[in-house]
């Protein structure tokens, strides 16, 4: 498939995607008392999502930075690699929490989207501890500062 129709056809979805959640995002609270609300991420997000993808649907039906070639299957296979990382993700994270469900999706997310030539020596390693130290710092954030209901698991995150 040319990656011209594929970068129109994600950014179209992916418009539509964006209104759907600012929209939906409106049937939640935004605000509870003076704090932000169940609806106050997904709206901000929903709204981003909007923007950029109509910016690049502006881009490239105007012509300009319009992509060309092919696709390859070594990046149609990172592609579903991401998304099985993704949907594995929704459904682990009942059984061991979001924490760790989140940790592994981030460590195979990030490897498989990291240049092949960069991956090894220490790259595992900075990996696994920038998703650990994301997942802490999240964890904190969300879980305790915010108290946002977060999916626990055996281990208490």
């Amino acid at each position: 498939m040319k990656t011209a129709h594929l970068d129109r056809l994600f950014t179209i979805l992916m418009l539509s995607l964006g209104l759907y959640v600012t929209v939906a995002a409106y049937n939640y609270d935004l605000y509870r008392d003076t704090v932000p609300g169940p609806g106050f991420f997904p709206a901000i997000a929903g709204l981003l999502m909007t923007v950029l993808s109509a910016a690049i649907l502006v881009r490239d039906l105007s012509g300009r930075m319009r992509m060309s070639g092919e696709i390859g299957l070594p990046v149609i296979g990172g592609i579903a690699g991401v998304t099985a990382a993704v949907i594995g993700f929704v459904y682990v994270t009942p059984l061991t929490g979001m924490g760790i469900a989140a940790g592994v999706a981030m460590a195979i997310i990030g490897y498989l989207t990291e240049e092949p030539d960069r991956k090894g020596g220490r790259f595992p390693l900075k990996l696994v501890g920038l998703c650990i130290g994301t997942v802490a710092a999240c964890h904190v954030l969300f879980g305790m500062i915010i108290r946002v209901p977060l999916i626990t698991g055996p281990l208490g995150f």
